[in-house]
């Protein structure tokens, strides 16, 4: 049975798309996103957008040139702006998950713990269930 009890992960708030650029690395090998329920419409779509880049931009960062990188962080910063306008911020780490494959042998891979909140704070602590194997940032 899985231990679901939790480990605390200290995330920083991202002030550009560049922030969010180990983020992206460690999202080519798991992910784990949330965000506070949004308040409006134009929110939910913000929250979307931004979500959603990201995730497309982590399948296929390795198979981008620099420059095509360095595009994409520039347009996650627009996103952040976009959200930041609505008193929205995102917040990310890094960390080491561990995942059990098929013949039981235990895998450790970097994990991006990214979310979107209604809060200002410079950095915040959440926790991540024990189920994922975190035992600290990165």
């Amino acid at each position: 049975m899985a231990d679901l009890r939790s480990a605390p992960l200290k995330l920083h708030r991202a002030e550009n798309g560049h922030d969010l650029w180990t983020a992206l690395e460690a999202s080519q090998y798991a992910k784990l996103i949330e965000h506070d329920e949004p308040l409006s419409t134009t929110e939910a779509g913000r929250m979307r957008d931004l979500i959603g880049f990201f995730s497309n931009c982590a399948e296929d960062w390795e198979n981008r040139s620099a420059s095509d990188q360095s595009l994409a962080l520039e347009q996650l910063g627009i996103r952040l702006t976009a959200l930041q306008e609505l008193e929205l911020h995102v917040y990310s780490a890094i960390t080491k998950a561990r995942f059990d494959t098929a013949d039981g042998a235990a895998v450790h891979l970097p994990l991006a713990v990214v979310t979107i909140l209604h809060d200002d704070r410079s950095s915040i602590l959440v926790t991540v269930p024990r189920a994922f194997g975190v035992d600290g940032a990165w």
